[in-house]
C-alpha cells in the first residue's frame, strides 16, 4: 500500500523543530504534520524525543519518512552544526526553521541570579550563562547552521515572549535573552531577505497552562502580593475577551494552539509577504514595541552640582570613552572612579592620566579598579576598595564589554563566527547581567539613604550596521525595565519592615545612531546630566538624534565653561586685534560663543582664515544663526602701522555698523635686549606696535562708543607692566615693560574721561601657557629665548666688563684692546699676562663652560661682537671708525651655545616664574581668554586691572614712594668738584634751582645744561647769569640728537657724576574726550600722542642708554610738573607718564646691577596721586620746587658701589618718588 500524498498549507515542505518534544513544541509539530509537512523534531532531551515519536508513528500513524528525530543542545554549535549536516544528508534542504527551544531560566531577583552552579536554589538548575546559552544561543545557533541550506521563499520563525517587552519580576534570566532575540530577528530578516528567506518573530503572552499559574504564583510571592496579583496585572492590559464552552466572553490566556496555528501561517506560502514582523499572540496585550525617546536637546549641566557625589564608571575596553565620561563628570564636581573589565585597558589609561599628570602637576588621576563581572570576587574587591578609599558609589556608568571594533570581523549575524557569538553572548550578555547583578546586590547589602542610579550606554556608531551594539542595547532595556521593577517593589516592602532597600533608576544612552565626531561628547553630557542630577525619565532607551546640530539646534553638548557662555554677549560687536592666535584668538572665540559677531584682525591671513573656519564650524554648533556673517577677519593688519588702523576700524563698521568691544590684544614680543643694546628703531617700534596703537584705536572708536551710548575697551597689558602704584622690573625687556605698562596706566587715568558710557579696563596676565610660551614652527618658545639671551648676555656684560677694568687699570685705549680679541680664542687669552681682567676671563670660562660647546673656545659669536663693539662706541671708548674696522678672524660653528646648555637655562627660568606664583601654574591661554568674556560681562568696573597671572608675585617690585629726608652730609659732600649734566628745558624754575644747589650749596663744578633749543640754553642760562658769565653753567642745545649732545658735554667738559634727565616739552594742552554729541577736534590726536610717548618716554630712554655706560654716574629721571591750575587732562597724562616710565626705571635700575658700571637709575615724579595735594598757590608752587631739589639730590649724592654694600647699592635704584 503506498504512502498518501500529503496535503495542507505545509505540503511538501521540510521543517525543523526545535524543542518540538516540548509542551507547545508538540503542539506545533502535530500541526504541521496535519498541514502535510515533512518535520525534524530536535530536542534535547532523548527520552522524551524517542516517546513523542514513538507516539506520533503508534498512535496518529503518521509514516516514517515524514518524522524524524534529532538530538542536540541547541546551545552548542558543535553539536547543532553536527545535526544539521544529518539532516541536509537525509532531507538535502529546509524550508521552514521553527525555533520554538528555550528554557525557564533561574527564577530569581537580580541579586540572587546565579553564577556558578553552587548558587543554584532549587527548582533552578541554570546559571545565568547557561540561561543565555539556552534562549539566545539556541535560536542563534541553529539559525546560522540551518540558513545555507534554505532555498528561496523559505521561512524562519523565532519564538520570543511579550515578557521580554513588559515587567517580570524575578525573571531577568529569562527576558533579557529573549530581548535579545528581538533584535537579533531584526538583523537576520535584513541578511536573509536578500536570499528570499523571510524570517519572523512569534512573542506569546502567557499561555493557558498550570505552568504559568505555576510561574505566577511563584512571582506572587517573591514580590509580597496577594496570589492572583500578577494574572490580574496581564488580564488588565489585554483587549481581547474570548467566549468559553458556555459562550460567555470572558478574559483569559491565549492558547497553545492559537502559537501552533501563528507557525502555521508563518511556514506556509500564505505569510509570503511577510518578513521581519512581530506576531504577538496575546489576546491583545497593549505593550509597547520599545520604551524610547530621543534626546533633542542639549543637556543642560549649568545648574548640575556633583559636589559630594561619586560615580562609578564600570567600563570594557574603552579607555577614550570612560575618559571623557570622567572629564565630564568632573566638569560637574563628581567624584570619580574608573573601573575597567581589561587589564591592559587599566595599563593604558594610566598611560593617559600619567601624561595628563606632566602637563599639570596638580592634576589628580582618579582611582583605577580592575572589575570584571565574569569573575565575581574581583568586583566584590573593586567595590570594596572603592568604598573605604573613596566611599559608597551613589551612581554608576556601565559601558559593554568591548569596543565597537570588537566584533568588526563577523558583521553578518547569520554567518557570525562561532568564537565571536559565544564570546558576545558570554562577554556582553551575561556580562551587563552579571555587572548589574553585583551592583544591585551591593547595594542591598551596604545601608545607603539614596536611591542609586544607573546609566547604561551603548558603544559608537560601528559603521556596519550596529548589530550586535542594538542587540545589548535591548537586552539592556529588558534588564533595566526588570531591574527598576523590582526594586520598586521591593522598596515600597519598607513600610512593612520587611526590606531597606532603594528602588534603583536606570536608563540607556543609545549613542550609535549618531556618526557625528560629537557623539561621544554628547552621549557623555548627557550621561552626567541624567544620572547627577537625578532626574528620572520613564522611557528607558534614549537616543542620540541623527543630527545633533539639526535637532537640537546646537552641534555641541555644552557643559562646563561653553554652557555658561551663551547669550553672554549676545548682540554685541567686537573688534580684536592679534585675534589670530593666542589670547586674541580665544578672546574672540569665546566671544563668538557668547553670542557676538566679532572681527579678527592679524596680519597673517593663513591662520586668520583657519581661525574662522573653526570659529564658524563651534558657533555653527553651538546653535547661533549665520555663522559665516557673525565671525569676520581682516588679515595684513599691522597695528604698528597707522593706515591699518584705520582700515580696521572703517572695515568693522562697514561690516557690521557698530563697534561694542575693543580689545586691544595685538603686540609684540620686543627687542629682547638690554637697555644698552637696543637699538632707537626697535625701542620705538615696540612702543608703537603695543601703546600708540591702542591709543589709535581708542580715539578712533570712542566718538563711536559714546554716540551710541556704550561701549567697552579692554587693553591686554601684562603682569610686567606692573601694578596701580607699583612696578616691576623686567630686565632685557625694558621696551615691553614700557609699553604694557602704558597699557595699563592709560586705563587707570584716562577711565574718568571716557565714562559714563565707556568702560576701560586692562588684564594683565604673567607667563601664558599656551604656543607662545613652548614656541611655534622654528621660533622657540619664551623660555628658551630668554634662556639663550640670558646666555649671550652673561657672556657680554662678562667680556665687557673685563675691557672696562683692563681700560679702569691701564688707561690702554680699549680699540687696542679690542684687536686682541680678533682671534677669539680663549685660550690665548688666557696667557694674556698684561691685561689680568681678560686673563681670569679667559681662565673662567675654560674651568666653567660646557666641553661640547663651543663658547668654551671661542670668546665671542658675531651677535655678541656686533653688541659689544656697539656698547663700547655707544660709551665712547673707541670710534666709528675703530668699529668699522674691527670684525673676528675666526667664527665659532654653531652652537655657540649647545641645547642642553639652552635647556637648562630655561628650567632654571621656568622654575623661577613657577616658583613666584601661588598657583604653581602658569594660566593657559584659555585660562585668560575666559576671565576676559567674564570681566567684559560686568558693566559697573572701569579703571581697574585684572590679574589672571596664577598669582603671580614678583620678587623686586618698587612702589612709588613719598620724599621723606634729606640726603647726608657725608653724601652731599661727596658732590664738591662733580660734573653735572642737566638735560631738559620745560621745567625752567625747576632746574633752575636745582643748578643753583649744586653750584653754590654744595660746590659743584660745573653743571652742564643739555637742551632741546637755543631758545631754552638761553632761558636756562638766563636764571643763573653770574655762574653762566663764570662758565660753570654751561647749555649745549641738542637740537634733538641727545646722543651727540651727551658726547660732546662729555669730550669738553668730562664725564659727568650726577645726571638729570627732564622732558624738553610740556605736556601737550589738550582734550582727552568729547561728549556723546561733542566736537572731537580738540581732542589728543594720535600723532599728538605718539609725540607725548617721543617726549616724555623714549626721551629718558636715549638719556639713560648712553648714561648707563658711564663709570660713576648717577641718573634721575625726572617726570613733568602739574599744579592745581593744571587741567584735568593734563593731571591724567602727567600720571599715565610718570606710571608707565617707572616701569622703565625699574628694570634699567636691576639691569645696571648686571653691567660693570653700575649707574644707580632713579626717578622723581612731580605729580602726585591725588589732584587736591597739588600746589594751589606761589608759596606751595616755591615749597615744591625745594622739595624737587632734595628729591634730586638724595638720589644723585653718590650712593654705594656694590663692592661696598651689594644690599644698599639694590634697594637705592629703580625707585620713583614722589615730590
Amino acid at each position: 500500500m503506498s504512502t498518501p500524498t500529503p496535503s495542507g498549507l505545509l505540503a511538501g515542505k521540510i521543517a525543523i523543530i526545535t524543542g518540538g518534544a516540548g509542551n507547545i513544541g508538540q503542539v506545533i509539530t502535530r500541526r504541521y504534520l496535519e498541514e502535510g509537512a515533512t518535520v525534524v523534531i530536535a530536542d534535547l532531551f532523548a527520552d522524551k524525543l524517542h516517546e513523542f515519536h514513538q507516539t506520533l508513528m503508534d498512535e496518529e500513524h503518521i509514516a516514517a519518512d515524514r518524522v524524524l528525530t534529532a538530538q542536540m543542545d541547541g546551545s552548542d554549535m558543535k553539536q547543532v552544526r553536527s545535526c544539521v549536516a544529518d539532516i541536509i544528508a537525509r532531507l538535502g534542504r529546509v524550508d521552514i526553521l521553527v525555533n520554538n527551544a528555550g528554557s525557564p531560566g533561574p527564577r530569581q531577583r537580580l541579586d540572587n541570579i546565579p553564577m556558578i552552579r553552587e548558587e543554584l536554589v532549587p527548582p533552578d538548575n541554570e546559571t545565568l550563562r547557561q540561561a543565555i546559552g539556552n534562549l539566545l544561543g539556541i535560536i542563534w545557533n541553529p539559525t546560522r547552521a540551518v540558513a545555507p541550506h534554505m532555498p528561496p521563499g523559505s521561512s524562519i520563525i523565532n519564538v520570543s515572549t511579550i515578557f521580554s517587552r513588559t515587567d517580570y519580576y524575578g525573571r531577568i534570566a529569562y527576558v533579557v535573552p529573549k530581548a535579545a532575540v528581538n533584535s537579533l530577528d531584526h538583523s537576520l530578516s535584513q541578511e536573509l531577505g536578500v536570499h528570499g528567506i523571510r524570517v519572523n518573530t512569534i512573542y506569546p503572552g502567557p499561555i493557558d497552562s498550570q505552568r504559568i499559574r505555576s510561574v505566577f504564583e511563584s512571582m506572587d510571592k517573591l514580590k509580597g502580593l496577594p496570589g492572583g496579583s500578577t494574572a490580574q496585572e496581564f488580564f488588565d492590559i489585554m483587549a481581547l475577551r474570548r467566549p468559553n464552552d458556555d459562550g460567555e466572553l470572558v478574559q483569559g490566556f491565549p492558547k497553545t494552539l492559537d502559537v501552533a496555528n501563528t507557525m502555521v501561517f508563518l511556514g506556509s506560502d500564505l505569510s509570503m509577504a511577510f518578513s521581519d514582523h512581530a506576531f504577538e499572540v496575546t489576546n491583545g496585550m497593549d505593550v509597547p514595541v520599545e520604551s524610547a525617546t530621543t534626546l533633542v536637546s542639549r543637556p543642560g549641566l549649568r545648574n548640575v552640582d556633583a559636589s559630594g557625589k561619586m560615580v562609578l564608571v564600570c567600563a570594557g575596553d574603552q579607555v577614550d570613552d570612560a575618559l571623557a565620561l570622567m572629564h565630564v563628570l568632573r566638569s560637574c564636581g563628581a567624584e570619580v572612579v574608573l573601573g575597567f573589565r581589561d587589564r591592559s585597558a587599566i595599563a593604558r589609561a594610566e598611560q593617559v592620566l600619567r601624561e595628563n599628570r606632566q602637563q599639570d602637576l596638580h592634576y589628580t588621576p582618579p582611582t583605577l579598579v580592575y572589575m570584571n563581572p565574569l569573575e565575581p570576587e574581583s568586583t566584590e574587591a573593586a567595590l570594596a576598595k572603592v568604598q573605604e578609599s573613596v566611599g559608597v558609589p551613589q551612581y554608576s556608568i556601565i559601558l559593554p564589554t568591548y569596543s565597537s571594533e570588537a566584533f568588526a570581523s563577523s558583521t553578518a549575524l547569520a554567518t557570525a563566527d562561532d568564537e565571536i557569538a559565544s564570546r558576545f553572548m558570554d562577554e556582553e550578555i551575561v556580562g551587563v547581567v552579571a555587572m548589574a547583578s553585583q551592583l544591585d546586590r551591593f547595594w542591598r547589602k551596604t545601608p545607603v539613604q539614596f536611591s542609586p542610579h544607573v546609566i547604561f550606554m551603548t558603544n559608537g556608531d560601528d559603521g556596519q550596521g550596529n548589530k550586535y551594539a542594538d542587540m545589548w542595547r535591548a537586552a539592556v532595556e529588558q534588564l533595566i525595565r526588570v531591574w527598576r521593577h523590582e526594586t520598586k517593589l521591593d522598596a515600597a516592602k519598607q513600610a512593612e519592615g520587611d526590606s531597606a532597600v532603594q528602588p534603583v533608576w536606570a536608563n540607556q544612552i543609545v549613542r550609535y545612531t549618531n556618526q557625528e565626531s560629537g557623539s561621544l561628547e554628547f552621549g557623555c553630557a548627557w550621561a552626567a546630566k541624567l544620572i547627577i542630577s537625578e532626574r528620572r525619565v520613564d522611557e528607558i532607551n534614549l537616543y542620540l538624534p541623527a543630527n545633533i546640530s539639526i535637532t537640537t539646534g546646537t552641534g555641541r553638548p555644552s557643559f562646563g565653561w561653553a554652557e555658561s557662555l551663551f547669550g553672554l554677549h549676545l548682540g554685541k560687536v567686537a573688534m580684536i586685534t592679534g585675534g589670530s592666535a593666542g589670547i586674541g584668538g580665544q578672546v574672540g572665540r569665546l566671544l563668538a560663543l557668547s553670542g557676538a559677531s566679532v572681527m579678527l584682525a592679524a596680519r597673517g591671513e593663513a591662520q586668520l582664515t583657519q581661525m574662522r573656519e573653526s570659529l564658524i564650524q563651534e558657533v555653527r554648533q553651538a546653535g547661533y544663526v549665520n555663522p559665516e556673517q557673525r565671525v569676520q577677519i581682516f588679515p595684513d593688519c599691522d597695528v604698528s602701522r597707522e593706515e591699518d588702523l584705520q582700515r580696521l576700524t572703517d572695515h568693522t563698521l562697514a561690516t557690521f555698523g557698530r563697534i561694542d568691544y575693543l580689545i586691544n590684544n595685538a603686540g609684540i614680543a620686543g627687542a629682547e635686549e638690554m637697555l644698552i643694546d637696543m637699538p632707537l628703531d626697535a625701542w620705538r617700534h615696540t612702543l608703537n606696535a603695543n601703546l600708540i596703537s591702542n591709543y589709535s584705536l581708542i580715539r578712533k572708536v570712542a566718538p563711536l562708543m559714546k554716540s551710541q551710548g556704550s561701549g567697552y575697551i579692554l587693553n591686554v597689558s601684562s603682569y610686567f607692566g606692573g601694578e596701580k602704584y607699583v612696578a616691576i622690573p623686567y630686565p632685557n625687556r625694558s621696551d615691553y615693560a614700557v609699553s604694557k605698562a602704558g597699557q595699563r596706566a592709560m586705563v587707570e587715568s584716562f577711565a574718568r574721561f571716557l565714562g559714563p558710557e565707556v568702560q576701560i579696563n586692562a588684564i594683565a596676565p604673567g607667563p601664558v601657557d599656551g604656543d607662545r610660551l613652548r614656541g611655534t614652527g622654528e621660533r622657540p618658545g619664551l623660555f628658551m629665548r630668554r634662556a639663550r639671551l640670558i646666555l649671550e648676555n652673561r657672556r657680554l656684560n662678562d667680556v665687557h666688563g673685563a675691557l672696562v677694568e683692563a681700560y679702569r687699570a691701564t688707561k690702554q685705549p680699549v680699540a687696542g684692546m679690542l684687536r686682541l680679541l680678533t682671534a677669539n680664542d680663549v685660550h690665548i687669552l688666557s696667557r694674556t699676562d698684561h691685561l689680568p681682567s681678560l686673563r681670569q676671563l679667559a681662565n673662567a670660562i675654560e674651568e666653567q663652560s660646557d666641553p661640547q660647546s663651543t663658547s668654551r673656545t671661542y670668546l665671542l659669536n658675531e651677535t655678541i661682537a656686533q653688541k659689544l663693539v656697539r656698547r663700547l662706541r655707544l660709551a665712547g671708548y673707541i670710534s666709528d671708525a675703530d668699529v668699522e674696522s674691527w670684525q673676528l678672524e675666526r667664527h665659532p660653528p654653531d652652537p655657540f651655545f649647545t641645547k642642553t646648555q639652552i635647556e637648562r637655562e630655561a628650567r632654571k627660568v621656568r622654575d623661577g616664574v613657577v616658583g613666584m606664583l601661588y598657583l604653581h601654574r602658569m594660566p593657559t591661554e584659555f585660562d585668560v581668554a575666559i576671565a576676559t568674556v567674564y570681566y567684559l560681562a560686568d558693566h559697573n568696573v572701569t579703571g581697574e586691572t585684572f590679574h589672571p597671572s596664577g598669582g603671580l608675585r614678583f620678587e623686586r617690585t618698587v612702589t612709588e614712594g613719598e620724599l621723606f629726608g634729606r640726603a647726608g652730609q657725608h653724601r652731599l659732600a661727596m658732590l664738591r668738584d662733580s660734573t653735572v649734566f642737566v638735560v631738559g628745558e620745560s621745567l625752567v624754575p625747576y632746574l633752575t634751582e636745582l643748578a643753583r644747589a649744586y653750584l653754590d650749596e654744595y660746590g659743584s663744578k660745573r653743571v652742564v645744561l643739555i637742551t632741546e633749543t637755543e631758545e631754552g640754553a638761553e632761558k636756562l642760562l638766563a636764571g643763573l647769569p653770574d655762574h653762566a658769565a663764570d662758565g660753570r653753567l654751561v647749555a649745549i642745545p641738542s637740537h634733538g640728537t641727545i646722543e651727540d649732545a651727551i658726547d660732546r658735554a662729555r669730550a669738553t667738559y668730562g664725564d659727568p657724576g650726577p645726571v638729570i634727565s627732564s622732558p624738553f616739552r610740556s605736556l601737550p594742552s589738550r582734550s582727552l574726550t568729547a561728549s556723546s554729541e561733542g566736537e572731537w577736534g580738540d581732542v589728543l590726536s594720535e600723532s599728538e600722542f605718539g609725540e607725548l610717548i617721543e617726549d616724555h618716554l623714549t626721551h629718558h630712554f636715549r638719556v639713560a642708554q648712553k648714561i648707563s655706560l658711564i663709570d660713576g654716574a648717577t641718573l634721575v629721571l625726572v617726570t613733568t610738573s602739574t599744579s592745581a591750575r593744571s587741567t584735568l587732562e593734563e593731571f591724567a597724562m602727567s600720571n599715565f607718564i610718570k606710571t608707565t616710565l617707572h616701569a622703565f626705571t625699574a628694570t634699567v635700575g636691576v639691569e645696571s646691577e648686571r653691567i660693570v658700571h653700575h649707574v644707580p637709575v632713579n626717578q622723581v615724579d612731580l605729580t602726585r596721586r591725588s589732584r587736591a595735594e597739588e600746589p594751589r598757590n606761589a608759596a606751595e608752587e616755591t615749597e615744591e620746587i625745594e622739595r624737587f631739589v632734595n628729591a634730586v639730590l638724595l638720589v644723585t649724592a653718590p650712593l654705594p658701589d656694590p663692592k661696598d654694600s651689594r644690599y644698599r647699592s639694590r634697594i637705592y635704584r629703580g625707585n620713583a618718588i614722589i615730590v
